[in-house]
């Protein structure tokens, strides 16, 4: 009797399984699919709102004015920020959505490559490499799908100074 009770046990566990393995690839297959679109919106109307230097829209596409962005100086850059300001500053600069919004529209828009995706329906990401006459690197934006569609919950990027590029490298 036990060995049926086992049996039946070990096949009712084995569709389970199977029916959840199954499951997770179609959620998988088909929600990157569908999002990587409407990142790639979000992307678009994003441009456009710095061209038209349109703050209200830029705002919109965070989930709040206090999303934090945080810039990190790479370090050749800051050994020439510090030697130019002859006194160590800070490393990385903490701010927000709004104070990076009303600074973005001020300046010319970025030369942008290297754009990159990802999604899993619920969170994903969007990064790119950055030129500006002010500097070069990376950005990412942490993006979440909202009850108002995909939005940025917070961006992180690399700052290097063109001074740096020309420093001697060797070592």
């Amino acid at each position: 009797m036990k060995g049926i009770a086992y049996r039946a046990f070990a096949v009712v566990a084995g569709i389970s399984i199977a029916t959840q393995a199954i499951g997770a690839e179609l959620a998988s297959q088909s929600t990157e699919g569908q999002d990587l679109p409407a990142l790639h919106a979000l992307w678009s109307r994003y441009q456009q709102a710095v061209a038209r230097k349109d703050v209200t829209a830029l705002l919109d596409m965070y989930v709040s004015g206090d999303a934090p962005v945080m810039g990190g100086i790479a370090p050749k850059s800051y050994a020439v920020i510090t030697a130019a300001n002859k006194q160590p500053v800070p490393r990385t600069f903490l701010s927000t959505a709004k104070q990076e919004v009303a600074g973005e529209i001020k300046l010319p828009p970025d030369q942008i490559e290297n754009l990159n995706m990802y999604s899993d329906g619920e969170v994903g990401s969007i990064s790119f490499d950055y030129k500006a006459s002010v500097g070069h690197g990376r950005i990412i934006w942490t993006t979440v799908h909202t009850n108002d569609g995909w939005k940025i919950a917070s961006v992180v990027y690399s700052i290097n100074v063109p001074a740096a590029d020309s420093k001697n490298t060797s070592g």
